[in-house]
């Protein structure tokens, strides 16, 4: 079973992108899944580590939202049950001034209003995550796939055999590729030719 980035060619790592997980190795068509869900991350934590922080930043935001709703809710169950300076600490633990926690009617006000701006948070979250492109066809993925090769084979000038390159080294070019052009466009325009 194949579970690294570097098991793989590049061939192989624009197959799995594109649903193919069969050359993975794994019997279980979830397990498949999985692994190719970690090898294209792991490619893109080398390929674009920017990007990949930011898609782990914005999966570990949603669930501590989706925590402090749970949270809350149990808060205002308490407050149902009469319970309201139990509450009033775990508000306090969440950073809420003692100034806004002066009485029961108070404190359940308080937690009303922040599961409502948690619940309006989550849904602002989930729209933004539902703008993001759906899934693409196979064809369309391996068009992506080649002109990111076209890309890097133009900065690096070298060429790049996708039958052979370990996709592990391939991310390390791409990488290697961006960075190239970003100094390219920093650097003036009389130097950027001579280079």
């Amino acid at each position: 079973m194949i579970e690294r980035l570097d098991q793989l060619t590049l061939a192989d790592l624009i197959e799995v992108s594109c649903g193919n997980t069969d050359m993975l190795g794994y019997e279980d068509k979830v397990a498949g899944i999985n692994a190719a869900n970690r090898i294209i991350m792991e490619y893109m934590s080398i390929a674009q580590p920017q990007a990949a922080k930011m898609r782990l930043t914005e999966g570990e935001d949603i669930a501590k939202l989706r925590m402090r709703e749970k949270c809350l809710k149990i808060c205002q169950l308490l407050c149902d049950l009469g319970r309201p300076e139990r509450v009033k600490d775990v508000l306090l633990e969440l950073g809420v001034s003692e100034e806004f926690l002066k009485d029961g009617h108070a404190i359940e006000v308080r937690c009303q209003a922040m599961l409502d701006e948690v619940r309006y948070e989550i849904k602002r979250a989930e729209e933004s995550k539902e703008k993001e492109p759906k899934e693409t066809s196979p064809e369309k993925t391996r068009k992506a796939w080649y002109s990111e090769i076209a890309f890097v084979m133009s900065t690096l000038k070298t060429a790049i055999d996708p039958a052979t390159l370990n996709a592990a080294i391939y991310a390390n070019l791409v990488h290697a590729a961006s960075e190239r052009a970003k100094a390219m466009a920093k650097m003036p325009h009389s130097l950027g030719m001579i280079l």
